[in-house]
């Protein structure tokens, strides 16, 4: 009874101990929303806006490729015009979704 006595002592010493030590370790640093949005999950692809019909925006990217948007898509409260600067994301993982968001820059 008495060596029951000591191990069970000595096994709630230990996972004690255990206990202290990990809510004592540093945690680790964690990203902010828009730093994992920007770099893990979604590629971004600057356009310049060309032209605008409604609520359907028309722009074009350095390489010379071209996009269409609604007005839906527009993350930021700014309005957007022509010669403006935007950013689009779309999902590092599934392009041919679309775009996810976009913001002025």
């Amino acid at each position: 009874m008495f060596k029951r006595i000591i191990i069970l002592v000595a096994l709630s010493s230990i996972l004690l101990t255990l206990v202290v030590v990990k809510n004592q370790t540093a945690s680790p640093v964690h990203k902010t929303n828009t730093e994992i949005e920007d770099s893990s999950w979604y590629k971004t692809v600057e356009y310049e806006i060309t032209k605008i019909e409604g609520d359907q925006y028309y722009g074009i990217n350095k390489d010379g490729k071209q996009i269409i948007f609604s007005a839906e898509t527009i993350s930021s409260g700014e309005k957007i015009q022509v010669n403006d600067k935007v950013l689009c994301y779309f999902e590092k993982d599934n392009l041919g979704k679309g775009i996810v968001k976009v913001e002025k820059k």
